[in-house]
């Protein structure tokens, strides 16, 4: 049972530290803020839609800090992006400001892999008076962009971006997330009604912002969610997908990158900045949507 008390004490969080109203100015949100299941559909809403999915930290050597002054300079004050650790964790304790009951829990990626992913993905339970909602603003453009009634067979219709979640047969603590492709449901990821540790999350932040095997080391990844579509750039390879499942894809020089990055992600980097960036590119024409 002290185990249970300590995940839930909240000055591990830092929650304390977090300056809500430059929050809620990055995220353009004014009005009530009730912890209703409303706003924090509308907080859900504007964080996906406003702070961009980034991992240029690492390529850039400084690593990812999960200490909240440093997430929130980062994210908030500098307007940059982040990786999932990032965007949940910081919104998690907004969210704990503001009045809900926040639980963090890991998921591992589906992704039709063909081996199992690691389970270092971090995902939102919200307590909602009776109700519970997965949040989940950290998963970039596959991500949902309002949070989902933890319900089996939930199914909800984003923006013509389909999301269903349900229940692992023969569990009741398992689920798993899918987005609609075509005629199918493509499973984005498990998660279980686990609790954890602020430490579980620097332990697995090490490994993804470190491991030679991290899809973030070594790799230009970026994603960004507008209303009408999505932008992940891979590398060097550009690909816009639609709700409609359209796409256009192409190649970026390394002259267009800083811009690009400015116009399409809001990322502003230095000069020098951008020559790390472009110096970890793969060769035009080879290995470039690896």
């Amino acid at each position: 049972m002290a185990d249970n008390v300590s995940i839930g004490s909240p000055a591990q969080w830092q929650a304390d530290r977090l300056d809500v109203q430059a929050y809620l100015d990055r995220l353009g949100i004014t009005g009530p803020l009730e912890p209703t299941a409303e706003t924090l559909r509308r907080l859900h809403r504007a964080h996906a839609l406003t702070i961009p999915f980034e991992n240029l930290d690492i390529l850039l050597g400084r690593g990812i800090d999960l200490d909240v002054d440093a997430m929130q300079d980062k994210l908030l004050r500098r307007r940059r992006g982040g990786y999932c650790y990032e965007h949940n964790m910081l919104f998690a304790v907004l969210l704990e400001r503001l009045g809900y009951e926040v639980t963090r829990l890991y998921a591992r990626p589906l992704l039709n892999a063909p081996k199992p992913l690691p389970r270092t993905h971090l995902v939102l339970s919200v307590a909602v008076g009776d109700e519970t909602y997965l949040a989940d603003v950290g998963f970039g453009d596959d991500g949902p962009l309002e949070p989902l009634l933890v319900a089996d067979g939930t199914v909800c219709d984003q923006g013509g971006w389909v999301y269903r979640l349900a229940r692992v047969q023969g569990s009741d603590k398992e689920w798993v997330l899918s987005l609609r492709r075509e005629d199918d449901w493509f499973p984005l990821y498990w998660y279980a009604t686990e609790p954890h540790h602020h430490i579980d999350c620097v332990v697995a932040n090490w490994f993804i912002s470190t491991h030679s095997h991290s899809p973030f080391t070594g790799r230009v990844f970026l994603e960004h969610i507008a209303e009408d579509r999505r932008l992940n750039l891979n590398h060097r390879k550009l690909t816009l997908t639609r709700a409609d499942g359209t796409t256009e894809v192409r190649y970026v020089a390394d002259e267009e990158v800083r811009g690009l990055l400015d116009r399409e992600f809001e990322i502003e980097l230095t000069e020098d900045e951008a020559k790390v960036v472009v110096a970890a590119l793969p060769e035009p024409g080879g290995d470039a949507g690896a």
